[in-house]
């Protein structure tokens, strides 16, 4: 009978330390169940995260790509105009050239129209000079020549060998010049100017640099 008790005690104890071993093995297990839905959550906040990430970064690489479409498209634009401006300024340059080109051509023809004027009052000039010699010949009492505008006495050709503002001698180079308005005789450099006197013609007319500088001063302040 004590046997029996024995055995019975020692299946009891088995049992208990049995039941003993598996209540700490379900322990452990849901210890460790915890702990991996804990780092399931860890890593399932942390794919969350990531994919946040992710697509932040996707829509900033979208804005970026956006972006440097629209400043490619404002590089080309800005390429467009400064190709206009270039040509525009290339435009600018050679209207520039042609109105400087057209200026001269106007300044050349106004000293060949000036030119022109003078040749022809020398050439009057000379006429009125042959005619007046001419009639000498023929009327030798008669008193008829060519006559300064302001009244004085017309240089003689023959008497005058030099130019009555540079004293430079005439020659074949050198022609003389009379100033239809004091009646000396000058060289073409220092009687190169033409004039219209108003009390006298409408004809432009050949005076020297003194005389041109008195009649422009007298004219510019009539009424």
């Amino acid at each position: 009978m004590a046997d029996t008790i024995q055995k019975v005690d020692e299946k009891r104890e088995d049992h208990e330390r049995a039941c003993h071993t598996l209540e700490e093995k379900c322990r452990l297990l849901c210890k460790q169940l915890s702990e991996t839905e804990e780092r399931a959550r860890t890593v399932e906040g942390e794919l969350k995260l990531e994919r946040e990430i992710h697509c932040a970064l996707k829509e900033t690489s979208i804005r970026d790509k956006e972006q440097l479409s629209l400043l490619s498209r404002e590089v080309s634009q800005l390429k467009t105009m400064a190709s206009k401006y270039q040509t525009l300024q290339e435009e600018q340059y050679t209207l520039r050239e042609r109105c400087r080109e057209q200026e001269q051509t106007l300044e050349e023809l106004g000293a060949q129209l000036s030119d022109s004027k003078l040749r022809l009052a020398d050439m009057q000039e000379e006429a009125a000079v042959a005619a007046a010699s001419e009639s000498a010949l023929i009327n030798p009492n008669a008193e008829c020549g060519p006559t300064s505008v302001s009244g004085a006495p017309w240089a003689s050709d023959k008497a005058t060998t030099r130019c009555k503002a540079c004293s430079k001698e005439f020659g074949f180079a050198r022609r003389k010049h009379h100033c239809r308005y004091c009646g000396e005789i000058f060289c073409r450099a220092c009687s190169d100017n033409s004039i219209v006197i108003p009390t006298n013609s409408d004809k432009a007319v050949r005076v020297c640099d003194q005389c041109h500088l008195l009649l422009v001063g007298r004219f510019s302040v009539l009424p």
